[in-house]
């Protein structure tokens, strides 16, 4: 019992560290800056409900696929999964994306929401390397125990994301600037982790 409650924090702790959600948070609200407060909360919550639905139809299909029908294993998508996680976390921990101007903007309503999806859900909060890591804990652990770290972590970013203004103007943009590049840094190290990994399994073949 104790080991698998371990194992759940631990998907849940990966899912929120390459998801980013405190990282991401300025961007989202800077991209929703021209939307109604209304419009802005249904945009965010459908991003939540967006990604998490990636994410479950990836974790049910995503091993079967990458099996049977491209015939590779865990270990060569944990290598490749591994140094896309790795060059993300340098990319973005030493290119951060930049504020735009978002003064002035007219005020859109529910109009505009879904045109906003796609990007936001996919792929700047569910992208390739979460992706690639779905895959793998689910390989590792399991689906049982993937899917449930995998609810506790898009509650957690449902949380983030519906206190977005209030974190915003607790915090202040340089806090949640930092808390990004720390994010970053553990997605570093998470991409190191799997690499490791991957070739230990290859060569142990």
């Amino acid at each position: 019992m104790y080991d698998s409650v371990v194992q759940v924090i631990f998907i849940a702790s990966a899912m929120i560290a390459i998801t980013n959600p405190f990282g991401n948070l300025p961007m989202f609200i800077d991209m929703a800056s021209d939307l109604t407060d209304g419009a802005r909360r249904h945009l965010f919550r459908l991003i939540v409900y967006v990604g998490f639905a990636i994410v479950l139809v990836f974790a049910l299909v995503g091993v079967p696929i990458m099996k049977h029908f491209f015939r590779l294993g865990v270990e060569e998508l944990q290598v490749a999964g591994g140094i896309l996680l790795l060059v993300l976390g340098i990319k973005n921990l030493l290119f951060p994306p930049g504020d735009a101007d978002s003064a002035n903007k007219p005020q859109r309503g529910e109009e505009a929401v879904h045109e906003r999806i796609v990007p936001m859900a996919f792929p700047i909060l569910v992208g390739p390397g979460t992706l690639s890591t779905v895959i793998i804990l689910v390989d590792l652990h399991g689906f049982a125990k993937s899917f449930i770290g995998f609810f506790v972590a898009f509650v957690i970013i449902f949380i983030v994301f519906f206190l977005a203004r209030y974190i915003e103007r607790l915090l202040g943009k340089l806090v949640l600037f930092i808390l990004s590049r720390i994010m970053q840094v553990f997605i570093s190290a998470i991409g190191v982790s799997m690499i490791e990994t991957g070739i230990r399994t290859i060569i142990s073949r």
